[in-house]
């Protein structure tokens, strides 16, 4: 699925600012990003959440997260009408964020095979795994946005989408003309596992 932010910069327009002494600008961009999609998860390293998970399947009442999702409360207690979070809300952020490292956790997590992805003469994951990691967010000097990543062997995700799928996600931010070319050849290869021209895919979209 692609997205376009109707009214949006184009991706020369936001290069051209990142590159810019619009430091308020870079800022706010960079927490827009890291706000949608990150590569990591939710405050736990992946051994915390294997622990967790472990945890949680001793227990009787336990369900691996494989069902629809549970929606927040309905709660029109007065800390909830003034835009604040109650205990019941608390609660179910808390369960939020254990859920959704559950599914990460459980597909997620690539690992290579011999019999898969390396299966190939050159012996490299066809899945780019594992990924590159950085423990911030990162400009060069192109304007090329490094995003904060700190699973190597997860892709990016975002944590809405990933408990309303309750399954394996990927998102990118498409930075350049050329990645979003390279998504849509992708795409459509995929679902009519026949080469079409660029531009029969734009007639299409």
């Amino acid at each position: 699925m692609l997205l376009w932010i109707n009214k949006a910069l184009s991706t020369q327009q936001i290069r051209d600012r990142l590159l810019s002494t619009d430091s308020d600008f870079n800022k706010a961009l960079i927490a827009y990003y890291e706000s949608l999609h990150q590569g990591e998860f939710i405050e736990r390293t992946k051994d915390d959440v294997k622990e967790v998970i472990d945890l949680l399947e001793k227990r009787d009442e336990y369900e691996q997260p494989t069902t629809l999702p549970i929606s927040p409360p309905q709660c029109n207690c007065k800390l909830c009408m003034n835009n604040e979070i109650c205990t019941k809300m608390e609660l179910w952020w808390a369960e939020y964020d254990t859920t959704v490292n559950d599914i990460l956790f459980r597909c997620n997590i690539h690992e290579c095979r011999a019999n898969w992805c390396l299966n190939n003469k050159y012996h490299k994951c066809k899945a780019r795994f594992p990924r590159p990691c950085y423990p911030e967010t990162k400009i060069n000097q192109d304007g090329h946005i490094f995003f904060k990543h700190l699973e190597p062997n997860m892709n990016t995700v975002c944590p809405p989408l990933t408990y309303l799928l309750w399954c394996n996600s990927d998102v990118t931010c498409l930075q350049s003309g050329t990645g979003v070319k390279a998504v849509i050849m992708y795409v459509t290869d995929y679902i009519t596992k026949n080469p079409l021209k660029l531009y029969n895919m734009f007639e299409i979209l």
